[in-house]
């Protein structure tokens, strides 16, 4: 029987993406402000900023983000608003767009797009990038360690 595809994922890949919400919910990363703060409270979480600096983050202007071919470059996310810093910034915008179904699968990578608020303006992108998979299992395992 065929496996069916949702957004170019398969059944194994769309758990892996969920696992990753749910540890970054759980941990309780989106209460910090600043990677100082966050690792203060979480030390465990150190190798987090190693595992970032894969996925080069780039800050540019609202009416720049549509023009952008973000499929083009892996481990770059393209940002309009941020949380001020880079490592939560990059896992917020990740959160969000696994969370809110504004992902797909390319080649051995996801497809990324953050929005401000897409019911009143769909093209309003608060991030777009490509990330290899590999790199979000990493992140993963290591949100999971927080002691809850």
């Amino acid at each position: 029987m065929k496996q069916e595809k949702i957004n170019g994922f398969d059944e194994k890949e769309i758990f892996k993406l969920y696992k990753y919400v749910v540890a970054y919910e759980e941990g309780g990363i989106s209460q910090y402000n600043t990677t100082k703060s966050m690792l203060n409270e979480h030390p465990e979480l150190s190798h987090l900023t190693d595992i970032a600096k894969l996925v080069k983050c780039t800050w540019t202007k609202d009416e720049e983000m549509r023009n952008i071919d973000f499929k083009t470059i892996t481990n770059s996310v393209y940002q309009t608003r941020s949380r001020g810093n880079h490592l939560l910034s990059l896992l917020a915008h990740l959160r969000n767009s696994i969370a809110h179904g504004y992902v797909s699968k390319h080649e051995d990578s996801i497809l990324i797009t953050d929005f401000a608020n897409p019911k009143f303006n769909p093209i309003d992108f608060t991030a777009r990038g490509r990330i290899e998979l590999q790199i979000i299992e990493r992140i993963t395992k290591i949100l999971k360690q927080i002691e809850l």
